[in-house]
C-alpha cells in the first residue's frame, strides 16, 4: 500500500491499498522535496500527524497507523483483506500501527 502525500495541499491519498506487504510514503508534491531539506521533512512530519496518519521516524521512515489505514481503506479492499491487514499490525502503547515501517520516497529520488 501506498500513501500519497501533497505537502501543499495537506492531502493524503491511500493507493495500492490490497497490497499490505509493500509500505511506502511517496511524496507526490512539491517537486523540489526531498529528505536533504530540513523544512520539507519537517513539514511531511506535520502533515502525517495533522492527517491522523501517522509519525515520522528519527530513521527517515513513516509509522502508520492502522486505524487511519482502515478508514482510507474502505470500500478499497476486498473480504479478505481486514484479516491480511490485521496480521500485518502491532500493538503499540500509542494504539495499533502497521508493524512495518513505512518507506518514504521523495520527488528528487528519481
Amino acid at each position: 500500500m501506498r500513501f500519497v502525500v501533497d505537502l501543499e495541499k495537506v492531502t493524503v491519498v491511500l493507493a495500492e491499498a490490497g497490497d499490505v506487504r509493500e509500505v511506502s510514503v511517496v511524496v507526490a508534491a512539491p517537486l523540489h522535496a526531498s529528505a536533504g531539506s530540513e523544512a520539507t521533512v519537517h513539514r511531511l512530519a506535520d502533515v502525517l500527524v495533522a492527517t491522523n496518519v501517522g509519525t515520522l521516524e528519527e530513521d527517515g521512515t513513516a509509522r502508520l497507523r492502522a486505524d487511519a489505514v482502515l478508514f482510507h481503506a474502505a470500500g478499497q479492499v476486498d473480504d479478505d483483506w481486514e484479516r491480511r491487514f490485521a496480521e500485518a499490525c502491532e500493538d503499540r502503547p500509542s494504539g495499533p500501527v502497521v508493524a512495518a515501517p513505512a518507506t518514504v520516497v521523495w520527488p528528487t529520488d528519481s
